[in-house]
């Protein structure tokens, strides 16, 4: 099974290439990604930044890995992570902030084996999340836009990261 990687660990020719390849993304026409979030938002019945938070969020990403592999992105499947108690890579910002916010001590490895259900890692990951995104600046902060936001896909990625070690505990 892959491992997703840390953003950090790759080459600057790989972060710029992961990055044309997210603003391609991200400038679809058809089947838009923004579009698609801001419309999966108001869509009460997904309830993506609630109780289906993570289970919206995997299928999204997904959709982004299988453009990537059917545009020459494969090699970043899955795709790398950017920790948020990391700076943003350079060939990834877009005005973003540098939040310096290490993963919560109740989301470490230890915290993660006395997690029993899906509901609760959500519920965990929820605050999380959104603190990262208020303080990342850029497009981020709002729900809207945050998708067309290179650093948003990184973050997310970083997050089931964490679903997935849960997973596999």
């Amino acid at each position: 099974m892959a491992h997703r990687k840390n953003a950090s660990t790759l080459g600057s020719a790989q972060l710029t290439h992961l990055r044309a390849l997210l603003d391609q993304y991200i400038a679809k026409p058809a089947d838009n990604p923004v579009a698609e979030h801001k419309a999966a938002g108001q869509d009460m019945t997904l309830m993506i930044h609630d109780m289906g938070f993570i289970a919206w969020h995997q299928h999204f990403i997904a959709k982004l890995e299988n453009w990537l592999v059917m545009n020459g992105g494969g090699h970043f499947v899955p795709v790398p992570y950017w920790d948020p108690a990391k700076p943003i890579p350079a060939q990834l910002d877009k005005n973003n902030n540098n939040v310096n916010m290490p993963l919560p001590a109740n989301l470490r490895s230890q915290a993660l084996k006395t997690i029993a259900t899906y509901d609760a890692l959500n519920a965990r990951l929820l605050p999380y999340h959104a603190a990262v995104h208020n303080a990342a600046g850029g497009q981020m902060p709002n729900p809207d836009t945050s998708p067309s936001d290179p650093i948003f896909w990184p973050f997310h990625s970083f997050l089931l990261a964490v679903y997935e070690r849960w997973r596999n505990n």
